[in-house]
């Protein structure tokens, strides 16, 4: 909570309810707070420039010490959040403290980046901030694998028209009704489908007993929303994905390189390769399984494991 000794000040705060359901902000008191931190900026951007009135300094004061209300209001109100991300990292290596502190700056950059003129909520942005700087901390310990974000977006894309379908038909779709609604083929559903050994549901409650239930698609980027983890990623994927291929025989990396997309972001079925090195797409298959399991059984495996459970 923000506390100063000038009475002014709390005036002139907006009223933010000190308790709500879980410790949350509304999305309204998530943009009324966002709106002070911009405004915040522009005010100290100002005062750093030529002389001022000393009414116009005193306002512009006022906006910077609101700004500084606003982002405490929104990390403090976001710890939680912080937590949850922080828990699906426990088999890293790293502390609890040090994921916790970790994710503290992920949140507050997420805080001085967001803007909810894009009309996403602010848990939803900031989690992707708070992965890129926890994953960055346990990819420096060099025991994560990261594959790439475009398997686990069209995973959960295939998951969501999977339920949508379920839901219209009283039935399990089968996937050439999965393929056509996506405009896919049925070997790009299958494909998929076989990439991802574990996709949770986005009904699945996560958090700890005693917690607030939430909901997996609560912390679920929209694809409409901004993802600074794309932006960062490319250079990290590059050394951990070398590094958890050097075990493998150069054929083995190589058919692992293009299955999950390492070389050009794009996934390669299996029976593309099976057709690419002359092998029944059966055989390409157990080809793949020997090789991922050979990263299974290495010291590589927290990091697949984590990646699984993504």
């Amino acid at each position: 909570m923000f506390y100063t000794q000038d009475p002014k000040v709390y005036e002139i705060l907006p009223v933010v309810p000190a308790e709500t359901p879980s410790n949350l902000l509304s999305h309204a008191d998530e943009i009324r707070l966002a709106g002070l931190v911009s405004t915040g900026k522009a005010a100290s951007e100002k005062l750093a420039k030529g002389r001022k009135s000393a009414a116009v300094i005193a306002r512009l004061e006022r906006d910077v010490l609101l700004a500084e209300y606003a982002r405490t209001e929104l990390i403090a109100r976001n710890q939680g959040l912080v937590g949850k991300v922080a828990r699906r990292y426990f088999d890293t290596g790293l502390t609890h403290e040090d994921l916790m502190q970790e994710g503290q700056l992920g949140l507050i950059k997420a805080v001085d980046r967001y803007d909810p003129k894009q009309g996403t909520r602010f848990s939803t942005y900031a989690v992707w901030w708070i992965r890129q700087s926890i994953g960055r901390a346990v990819a420096n310990t060099g025991r994560t694998i990261r594959l790439p974000v475009n398997l686990g977006h069209k995973a959960m894309q295939l998951r969501r028209t999977e339920m949508v379908l379920a839901q219209q038909l009283g039935r399990d779709a089968t996937e050439a009704e999965v393929a056509k609604q996506l405009e896919w083929t049925v070997a790009q559903v299958r494909d998929i489908s076989e990439s991802v050994v574990q996709v949770h549901s986005l009904e699945q409650i996560v958090g700890s007993k005693g917690e607030a239930d939430t909901e997996l698609q609560e912390l679920l980027p929209d694809d409409k929303v901004m993802r600074p983890e794309d932006q960062v990623g490319g250079d990290l994927l590059k050394e951990d994905i070398a590094s958890a291929l050097d075990m493998l025989s150069p054929w083995e990396a190589s058919i692992l390189r293009m299955r999950f997309g390492f070389l050009d972001g794009e996934i390669h079925p299996l029976s593309d390769l099976a057709r690419k090195f002359g092998l029944s797409r059966e055989g390409m298959r157990q080809v793949a399984n020997r090789a991922m399991e050979k990263i299974r059984q290495s010291r590589h495996a927290n990091g697949l494991r984590e990646y699984m459970s993504n």
